[in-house]
C-alpha cells in the first residue's frame, strides 16, 4: 500500500463524524462534489470500500471503523507531538549531555548547573567527566551536545562558543621544599617524582611542546586521568605534578596544593574552550545552557 494521503483522510473523517457529504463539505468549506471525489480516491488508494451507497446517503461499514480508529490515533499522536514541541520550546522538556574535563566540574556546578537545574527542573541533564580527546570525540559524534575542555585541537568540525586563556602550573604539597618559591625552572621539576595526566588529556599536548622547546624528556612516575589521583600523589610527599590552575585560588589551599609558575612561555599560552559540533541543530534547551555557561561560568568572565 502506498503512503496514505492525509488530506483525503481529513475528508473521510469529516464525512464520518458529520454524517453526510453535504455537512462535511460545509465544515471543510468546499463543494460536495470535491468531498465525494476525495472519498472515492481514498477508497482506491486503500483498495477498500469505506461506505455503502444508499439513496438516503452513505452508510459507514466495518472498514470505515478501522480507518476511523487510525484517524483518531493520528490525531492523538499529532497533538502529543505538538505538546512535546511546545514544551521543548518553553524548556519544559529535553535532554542535554555534556562532556567536561574533571577540573571544570566544580565551577560548572557552582556557577551554572545548580541554578540551571532549579530554573528548568523538567529538563534532563547528563554530565560526564572525560579527558579532552574524549570530549572532542563525543561532541563530534553527537554523543554529547556540549564540550568543555582544556586545550582541545582546532578542527573544523567544532565550533567554539567561548574561550579563556589558562595557565599551566607545577603543583606541589604545602610542605614540599619548592613550596616556598614563587617560580621554578624546568630543571627544578626534573629533580622530583612527577605525576602526569594520560596522553589523551589536553595538557599532554602542551607538555609535549614543553619537552621539544626545552629538549628534555618528562618521565612520569605516575600517569592518570584523575585529578584526585594527582592531588593525593602530590600531597603524599615529595612528588610534583603539572595541572591547569583552578578558577578559584582558594581551591588549591583547600586541597593542600601550591601552584608554582614554571619559567617557560608555552605553559602560559593554553586555553579552555566551550564547544559544540559545527552544523548540528541544537534545541532551545541546549542553546540556553550554552548562553548561561558563557555568561555565568567564572572561567569566561
Amino acid at each position: 500500500m502506498n503512503e496514505i494521503n492525509q488530506r483525503r483522510m481529513q475528508y473521510f473523517y469529516e464525512v464520518l463524524t458529520q454524517g453526510s457529504i453535504r455537512e462535511a463539505a460545509e465544515t471543510l468549506n468546499t463543494a460536495p462534489s470535491v468531498v465525494t471525489r476525495q472519498i472515492r480516491l481514498l477508497e482506491k488508494e486503500l483498495a477498500v470500500t469505506l461506505f455503502e451507497r444508499h439513496p438516503r446517503g452513505l452508510q459507514p461499514n466495518e472498514a470505515s471503523e478501522i480507518v476511523l480508529e487510525y484517524c483518531r490515533s493520528c490525531h492523538s499522536h499529532q497533538k502529543r507531538l505538538e505538546t512535546y514541541l511546545q514544551e521543548m520550546r518553553e524548556l519544559q522538556r529535553g535532554y542535554i549531555r555534556l562532556a567536561v574535563n574533571q577540573g571544570y566540574i566544580g565551577p560548572l556546578m557552582d556557577d551554572v548547573l545548580n541554578d540551571f537545574c532549579r530554573q528548568y527542573p523538567r529538563l534532563k541533564i547528563h554530565v560526564e567527566t572525560v579527558l579532552t580527546n574524549e570530549a572532542v570525540t563525543q561532541v563530534m559524534q553527537d554523543i554529547a551536545h556540549i564540550g568543555l575542555a582544556h586545550n582541545p585541537p582546532d578542527v573544523p568540525e567544532l565550533r567554539s562558543c567561548a574561550r579563556a586563556k589558562r595557565l599551566v602550573r607545577l603543583v606541589v604539597g604545602k610542605n614540599h621544599v619548592l613550596a616556598r618559591q614563587h617560580k621554578v625552572t624546568v630543571a627544578d621539576v626534573l629533580r622530583y617524582p612527577l605525576a602526569l595526566f594520560s596522553s589523551s588529556a589536553g595538557l599532554s599536548q602542551i607538555l609535549q611542546a614543553l619537552e621539544e622547546s626545552e629538549k628534555i624528556r618528562l618521565t612520569p612516575t605516575l600517569t592518570t586521568n584523575s585529578i584526585t589521583v594527582l592531588e593525593r600523589f602530590v600531597n603524599a610527599g615529595k612528588g610534583v605534578a603539572f595541572m591547569v590552575t583552578s578558577l578559584k585560588p582558594e581551591v588549591e589551599e583547600v586541597h593542600g596544593l601550591v601552584p608554582l609558575e614554571v619559567e617557560n612561555l608555552i605553559l602560559s599560552n593554553t586555553e579552555s574552550r566551550l564547544f559544540v559540533r559545527r552544523g548540528r541543530p541544537l534545541s532551545a534547551a541546549v542553546n540556553q545552557l550554552v548562553r548561561q555557561i558563557i555568561t555565568q561560568l567564572s572561567l569566561f568572565k
